[in-house]
């Protein structure tokens, strides 16, 4: 559909939803509203998903099930759908190829209305799903705007998903980590759907419904399938499809704010089971049940250390000055890291916690071609925990050149350079360390010895530790997102291959933008 088509959709959309509010039509029937509240239930309800039209009050709509109504209500009366079936939808067709690119443009301007409207209805239906998403993402927009941005990127390339796969990948990789299950997804689609109707009413023509019923059936199965194939390769390496209890075997401060916790399963520690084998620079999800909230949560940390087939260790920074629900505030904060501080505060030696198999896209292995080919590993704060774990995996390569690059505010928030100072560059002559700190403290802070460069990491710096001249040079990022932004800049800046530049992305479903 060109542009001028999709404009013209567009206001017809708008003009249409304007026209429902009038008290009858032009040529004076009753609109479906109307009929909805009783004074033409002789002509029957129109699904606007379906676009069926039945006698009596049900519809069969397949977005309603006798769940809470939200405000405002969805058109549609309850229908006889299961809702945790998944149907068998045919392929798109062309045409509904084309009104679901037409309806982009009023998904960049309604979307995240949609998708906040979506989540608080679907929580509200089924408070189980507390324990799958995130209460602070929620709080601060996160979760609702990265699915908007996700059904806007789908209606925008609903010819050609290809640019979308690795974005499926990541998304797809946190579905497993949290367990997500197939029925979940008729669950989500359900009320998914019926925010579109609730947000944009008459506008949701039953073409345009029946398009996007479609539409997201065959998304969600690629979605499905892709989580499938990930929990069966993690059965099939030694790991585990859901969750399993792991005790906490040690707890090391590693600075001011980042601590260790050493896991290892319950089931092991008497059967010496080992651990299935991971990538490094994956991660893990742990739930722990918050009882002042009465349901878990879940998060994702990087591992830290390489695989090993003892122990899992993740290495959590504690954030300044947020709180943690308690029972008598039980309050979750918004802000992303109160979870990490309860894991603080909370877990002890002998704590027990719920974990999940190791996932994830990001992640280092050498090229069985160039397996020597220099390595460079960029991060800043606690985004070292990745790639301390790609670090650590790749020492017994005495012949493979390393560089080990980090900034951190000062040595009371640095973590891993004695260890790294210490051990690391005593037994390993290839690898070389450089440390920015952009505010050291005078008197305790030396330079070179607790850190190399004064200030915010600036790679011109210290470019003649980049192996700029190797063409096979492979570059890792870890650290906040405007960060890794910066550092890609400046490597691409230095004439170097962005397919060589490997960035962490942490949130799922959204791009970093480099305008």
């Amino acid at each position: 559909m060109d542009l001028k088509n999709t404009l013209a959709f567009v206001a017809a959309a708008a003009t249409w939803k304007a026209m429902s509010k009038s008290t009858s039509t032009t040529n004076g029937e009753l609109t479906p509203q109307q009929q909805q509240n009783g004074h033409g239930e002789e002509k029957g309800i129109q699904c606007p998903v379906t676009g069926k039209t039945l006698n009596g009050s049900s519809s069969g709509c397949p977005v309603s099930n006798g769940f809470p109504k939200p405000d405002p209500g969805h058109r549609c009366e309850t229908g006889d759908i299961e809702e945790t079936k998944i149907p068998d939808v045919p392929p798109l067709t062309q045409k509904q190829r084309e009104i679901i690119k037409s309806t982009a443009p009023i998904l960049a301007e309604h979307g995240v209305t949609i998708t906040t409207h979506f989540y608080k209805n679907m929580i509200r239906a089924h408070p189980e799903l507390r324990d799958v998403f995130s209460e602070s993402s929620q709080k601060l927009g996160h979760q609702p705007r990265a699915l908007a941005a996700a059904v806007y990127a789908y209606a925008c390339n609903i010819d050609d998903l290809t640019p979308l796969l690795p974005v499926v990948d990541r998304i797809a990789y946190k579905h497993t980590s949290l367990h997500i299950v197939a029925e979940q997804y008729g669950i989500v689609g359900k009320h998914l759907i019926q925010s579109i109707v609730d947000i944009l009413g008459d506008a949701v023509t039953p073409e345009i419904g029946d398009a996007w019923f479609n539409g997201y059936w065959n998304l969600a199965k690629i979605f499905i399938n892709r989580e499938r194939e990930f929990y069966t390769t993690a059965v099939e390496n030694g790991g585990w499809e859901g969750w399993k209890q792991f005790k906490v075997t040690q707890k090391i401060k590693e600075s001011d704010e980042i601590t260790s916790f050493y896991l290892k399963p319950l089931e092991s520690i008497d059967s010496g089971k080992s651990l299935p084998k991971y990538h490094p620079g994956q991660y893990i999800a742990v739930s722990l049940y918050i009882p002042s909230l009465g349901y878990k949560q879940a998060r994702q940390y990087s591992l830290s250390d390489r695989s090993n087939g003892e122990y899992f260790r993740i290495s959590v920074k504690r954030e300044d000055g947020v709180a943690i629900p308690t029972k008598s505030n039980p309050v979750v904060p918004s802000h992303p890291g109160w979870m990490s501080n309860l894991l603080h505060e909370k877990l002890h030696e002998g704590s027990i916690i719920d974990v999940a198999s190791p996932y994830g896209d990001f992640f280092y292995e050498p090229s069985l071609i160039e397996p020597n080919a220099p390595l460079v590993l960029i991060s800043a704060g606690v985004g070292q925990t990745a790639l301390l774990s790609i670090l650590n995996s790749q020492l017994e390569n005495k012949e493979k050149p390393i560089n080990y690059i980090t900034v951190a505010r000062n040595k009371k928030v640095h973590a891993f350079g004695n260890y790294i100072r210490g051990k690391v560059l005593k037994e390993n002559p290839n690898v070389s360390y450089k440390v920015f700190y952009s505010s050291p403290e005078e008197g305790s802070d030396l330079s070179g010895k607790d850190y190399d460069v004064k200030g915010r990491m600036n790679l011109n710096q210290i470019k003649d530790n980049l192996y700029l001249d190797d063409k096979s040079t492979e570059y890792y990022l870890c650290g906040p997102e405007k960060f890794m932004v910066d550092k890609l800049e400046e490597l691409k800046s230095f004439g170097i291959d962005e397919k060589r530049i490997h960035i962490e992305l942490f949130a799922a479903g959204e791009l970093p933008q480099t305008a």
